[in-house]
Protein backbone atom coordinates (compact mmCIF):
# COMPACT_ATOMS: atom_id res chain seq x y z
CA UNK A 1 0.00 0.00 0.00
CA UNK A 2 0.80 3.92 -0.65
CA UNK A 3 0.33 6.83 1.30
CA UNK A 4 -3.37 8.14 0.60
CA UNK A 5 -4.35 4.78 -1.32
CA UNK A 6 -8.02 6.01 -1.03
CA UNK A 7 -7.95 8.56 -3.62
CA UNK A 8 -7.20 6.00 -6.18
CA UNK A 9 -9.96 3.72 -4.64
CA UNK A 10 -12.34 6.65 -5.16
CA UNK A 11 -10.57 7.36 -9.04
CA UNK A 12 -12.09 3.85 -9.78
CA UNK A 13 -15.13 4.10 -8.21
CA UNK A 14 -16.13 7.13 -10.01
CA UNK A 15 -14.59 6.24 -13.33
CA UNK A 16 -17.35 3.39 -12.96
CA UNK A 17 -20.04 5.59 -12.12
CA UNK A 18 -18.77 8.02 -15.04
CA UNK A 19 -18.77 5.02 -17.38
CA UNK A 20 -22.29 4.43 -16.64
CA UNK A 21 -23.38 7.52 -17.23
CA UNK A 22 -21.13 8.48 -20.56
CA UNK A 23 -22.27 4.17 -22.31
CA UNK A 24 -25.34 5.13 -23.61
CA UNK A 25 -25.58 7.81 -26.82
CA UNK A 26 -28.52 10.16 -25.92
CA UNK A 27 -30.96 10.89 -29.56
CA UNK A 28 -29.29 13.28 -32.17
CA UNK A 29 -32.08 16.05 -32.94
CA UNK A 30 -32.31 14.36 -36.33
CA UNK A 31 -33.44 11.47 -34.65
CA UNK A 32 -31.13 9.42 -36.16
CA UNK A 33 -29.13 7.69 -33.75
CA UNK A 34 -26.81 4.35 -34.43
CA UNK A 35 -26.71 2.79 -30.76
CA UNK A 36 -23.80 1.01 -28.77
CA UNK A 37 -23.85 -2.92 -28.57
CA UNK A 38 -25.54 -3.30 -24.45
CA UNK A 39 -26.60 0.01 -24.69
CA UNK A 40 -30.62 -0.18 -23.54
CA UNK A 41 -29.29 -1.98 -19.98
CA UNK A 42 -27.86 1.75 -18.80
CA UNK A 43 -30.02 3.60 -21.26
CA UNK A 44 -32.66 2.75 -18.26
CA UNK A 45 -30.15 3.28 -15.64
CA UNK A 46 -29.44 6.84 -17.01
CA UNK A 47 -33.70 7.37 -17.73
CA UNK A 48 -34.23 6.33 -13.72
CA UNK A 49 -31.64 8.99 -12.53
CA UNK A 50 -34.27 11.56 -13.72
CA UNK A 51 -32.86 15.32 -13.79
CA UNK A 52 -29.67 14.10 -11.89
CA UNK A 53 -28.39 12.32 -15.31
CA UNK A 54 -30.55 14.28 -17.99
CA UNK A 55 -29.74 17.72 -17.56
CA UNK A 56 -26.19 18.60 -18.47
CA UNK A 57 -25.71 21.55 -16.11
CA UNK A 58 -26.33 19.07 -13.60
CA UNK A 59 -23.53 17.04 -15.21
CA UNK A 60 -21.56 19.97 -15.29
CA UNK A 61 -21.79 20.54 -11.26
CA UNK A 62 -21.21 16.41 -10.63
CA UNK A 63 -17.92 16.60 -12.79
CA UNK A 64 -16.45 19.12 -11.25
CA UNK A 65 -17.24 17.75 -7.62
CA UNK A 66 -15.74 14.51 -9.24
CA UNK A 67 -12.65 16.75 -10.34
CA UNK A 68 -11.60 17.83 -6.44
CA UNK A 69 -10.59 14.55 -5.14
CA UNK A 70 -8.71 13.30 -7.83
CA UNK A 71 -6.14 16.58 -8.01
CA UNK A 72 -4.64 15.51 -4.51
CA UNK A 73 -2.23 12.44 -6.02
CA UNK A 74 -0.21 12.63 -9.29
CA UNK A 75 -1.11 9.25 -10.18
CA UNK A 76 -5.31 10.58 -10.57
CA UNK A 77 -4.37 13.58 -12.19
CA UNK A 78 -4.82 13.35 -15.13
CA UNK A 79 -8.55 11.88 -14.63
CA UNK A 80 -9.45 14.69 -12.91
CA UNK A 81 -7.89 17.41 -15.54
CA UNK A 82 -10.22 15.18 -17.67
CA UNK A 83 -13.54 15.60 -15.30
CA UNK A 84 -13.03 19.23 -15.41
CA UNK A 85 -12.70 19.74 -19.00
CA UNK A 86 -15.52 17.59 -19.70
CA UNK A 87 -17.30 19.49 -17.26
CA UNK A 88 -16.64 22.89 -19.10
CA UNK A 89 -17.96 20.90 -21.97
CA UNK A 90 -21.01 20.41 -20.80
CA UNK A 91 -21.57 23.91 -19.25
CA UNK A 92 -21.20 24.87 -22.66
CA UNK A 93 -24.11 22.58 -23.98
CA UNK A 94 -26.02 23.34 -21.08
CA UNK A 95 -25.94 27.03 -22.01
CA UNK A 96 -26.48 26.45 -25.70
CA UNK A 97 -30.12 24.49 -23.96
CA UNK A 98 -29.08 20.70 -24.56
CA UNK A 99 -29.81 17.52 -22.29
CA UNK A 100 -29.33 14.11 -22.57
CA UNK A 101 -32.53 12.31 -24.58
CA UNK A 102 -32.62 8.53 -24.39
CA UNK A 103 -32.24 6.84 -27.30
CA UNK A 104 -33.40 3.44 -28.91
CA UNK A 105 -36.32 2.96 -26.71
CA UNK A 106 -39.71 3.66 -27.99
CA UNK A 107 -38.30 2.70 -31.82
CA UNK A 108 -38.66 -0.83 -32.76
CA UNK A 109 -34.97 -2.54 -32.50
CA UNK A 110 -33.81 -3.46 -36.47
CA UNK A 111 -32.85 -6.94 -35.63
CA UNK A 112 -29.26 -6.23 -38.03
CA UNK A 113 -27.64 -3.53 -40.25
CA UNK A 114 -29.50 -2.19 -43.19
CA UNK A 115 -28.35 -4.48 -46.52
CA UNK A 116 -26.90 -1.84 -49.59
CA UNK A 117 -26.75 -3.72 -53.14
CA UNK A 118 -23.44 -3.42 -55.07
CA UNK A 119 -24.15 -1.15 -57.94
CA UNK A 120 -25.10 -2.72 -61.15
CA UNK A 121 -22.60 -0.92 -63.33
CA UNK A 122 -18.89 0.20 -62.67
CA UNK A 123 -17.95 3.92 -62.95
CA UNK A 124 -17.91 5.27 -65.86
CA UNK A 125 -13.98 5.89 -66.37
CA UNK A 126 -11.36 8.11 -68.84
CA UNK A 127 -9.29 6.75 -71.62
CA UNK A 128 -6.00 6.29 -70.66
CA UNK A 129 -3.34 7.41 -73.21
CA UNK A 130 -2.09 4.52 -74.16
CA UNK A 131 -5.90 3.47 -75.24
CA UNK A 132 -6.05 6.50 -76.59
CA UNK A 133 -3.16 5.88 -79.28
CA UNK A 134 -4.46 2.49 -80.41
CA UNK A 135 -7.93 3.94 -81.05
CA UNK A 136 -5.95 7.16 -83.11
CA UNK A 137 -4.07 4.09 -85.30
Amino acid sequence: MFDRWQFGVYGIVAALFVFIIEFPRGKRQSGKTIERRFQKIFTHIVKLGGIVTRNYFVRFVLYLILTVPCCFILPTLIGGVCFLITGIIYFVAAIKGEEWIPAGLDEPSHEGPTVMHPPRHPPPRRASPSTSRQNRV
